[in-house]
């Protein structure tokens, strides 16, 4: 897990790029490198967990990656490489491809078809820049292209602040595209890794249950770390996480934060200890006022104001600055479950539609996660340089969830609703009733932050009879810091 950064037709390229990565550091607290040709610079600041080795890669071309590659082991058994890095091996699938003929693009592309990671990279070669997401979007990156002028002037990076605040256009980078840009020509070529609705479907209940608890078995064995631990709320996700885990880490730390007698400190002590996990459990009891010191942090590093990022935002924060405080570098989230397996009580109303139309929601709820979920977490997690990993939405539990028929999702059994009903079914025999069949608050009222951001905004003199009375009150905080790239 890292921060990125590059740049091509700006003046003073290197040093503009060492100054992105700069503003990047928390990302990447161990090693910071550039590497420039034909006035192309592309960086890296690395934060160690896969392997020991800095970037940028440096070949027929260079490669920097922030990310993951979970079967990087596998594939480097294939190619009879001998390494701990998992940006290695990807770097020498591409540079196999660039010897063997392709083009930087496909290169890059035939690379990442293999592989089952949550990345967002960049590869030049030869005044061409390869720039990539992975297909859901679990790692963010950022770009500005500038086409109306002899050279075109290309920015990226895996956070909106690295950029020069002059900067009006900045996008997020689409998730699963792999987009080259020749420096030279000023050609652009694009291909996809987009995910797909599967057209072979399982809509037998033992079927579905038994491929989707073999999908998540490996997608968090594959996750683990020795500087692993869980973001636990006391949920169906977050504890069949804990479960799986378990089994492969015994002592897995799982960290939950909230207000005394909140809601989620309570059923995440109820859940720890209804499997076996009461030791490993990390309490963190929130107060009013490390909430309100912590406010500047997380509009920063979300670069929002929006109140239900930063409501949602606040919870996920103060689990990784507990993490990190006890030396772990990787924490694993029950992000996208509800969105796979229709988690949301709107799944309902589509349900009464007709099984098409929430497939069709899920299917668009998985395309959007990045910029309405993944792009808040990886920043609140990386402010504390910990690295976010996500099982739920690990390549085979989505082929395999995308596949299961959405009524074996969401559930209508005598005019009821049992929303994840096939996770749920998953988990059956390694948690009990009580928990599995429950329902959970959302985490920004389970911790109590919701009730105590509504309060400040109050205290501060916004009217919640005026509507809005929380977003004012977080441009006011983003004012007086004087984060003008965010209110702008």
């Amino acid at each position: 897990m890292c921060g990125i950064a590059g740049a091509v037709g700006t003046p003073d390229t290197n040093n503009e790029v060492k100054r992105m990565l700069a503003a990047l550091g928390h990302r990447g607290p161990d090693v910071c490198g550039t590497y420039l040709a034909e006035g192309l610079s592309i960086g890296n600041t690395l934060l160690k967990i896969t392997g020991d080795m800095p970037q940028p890669l440096a070949g027929k071309g260079a490669l920097v990656l922030n990310g993951e590659i979970f079967n990087f082991r596998e594939l480097a058994a294939e190619k009879g490489i001998k390494t701990e890095s998992d940006t290695e091996v990807l770097f020498t699938l591409i540079e196999t491809r660039i010897k063997e003929g392709d083009s930087p693009i496909n290169a890059v592309f035939s690379a990442l078809s293999r592989v089952n990671g949550d990345y967002a990279l960049a590869y030049i070669l030869d005044g061409e820049l390869v720039l990539a997401r992975d297909p859901v979007g679990v790692k963010p990156l950022f770009y500005f292209v500038k086409r109306n002028t002899k050279k075109p002037e290309i920015i990226f990076a895996s956070e909106k602040k690295a950029f020069s605040s002059q900067k009006d256009d900045i996008k997020p980078f689409p998730p699963g595209s792999i987009k080259s840009f020749n420096i030279r020509s000023g050609a652009v070529k694009e291909k996809s890794l987009e995910i797909k609705l599967p057209q072979k479907r399982l809509t037998q209940e033992r079927e579905a249950v038994s491929l989707l608890k073999a999908a998540l078995e490996r997608a968090v064995e594959i996750r683990l770390t020795k500087t692993a631990g869980i973001a636990f709320s006391g949920g169906i996700d977050s504890v069949f996480l804990a479960a799986l885990a378990k089994n492969i880490d015994p002592s897995i730390p799982l960290y939950a934060v909230g207000l005394p007698n909140s809601h989620d400190l309570a059923q995440a002590e109820r859940a720890a200890e209804a499997i076996g996990l009461t030791a490993s459990l990390k309490i963190r009891f929130l107060s009013p006022g490390e909430i309100e010191a912590a406010i500047p942090d997380v509009i920063y590093s979300t670069e929002s104001i929006d109140p239900m990022k930063i409501s949602i935002g606040l919870p996920l924060y103060f689990v990784a600055k507990a993490a990190k405080e006890e030396g772990k570098r990787v924490l694993l989230t029950g992000q996208g479950a509800d969105e796979l397996f229709g988690g949301y009580s709107r799944h309902e109303s589509f349900l009464e539609e007709g099984p098409e139309v929430l497939d069709s929601e899920i299917y668009s709820d998985l395309r959007k996660i990045s910029t309405i979920n993944l792009e808040r977490d990886d920043m609140v997690t990386m402010a504390n340089s910990v690295e976010l990993r996500v099982p739920f939405l690990d390549r085979e539990v989505i082929r395999t969830g995308l596949a299961i028929h959405p009524e074996l999702k969401v559930l209508k059994r005598d005019n009821l609703y049992i929303r994840k009903y096939i996770l749920r079914k998953a988990a059956e025999g390694m948690l009990p009733p009580e928990l599995l069949w429950k329902e959970k608050k959302a985490i920004q009222y389970g911790t109590g932050v919701q009730k105590v951001l509504d309060r400040f905004a109050r205290e501060a003199g916004f009217s919640k009879r005026e509507g809005n009375h929380i977003e004012r009150y977080l441009k006011q905080v983003a004012t007086d810091q004087g984060f003008d790239f965010i209110i702008r």
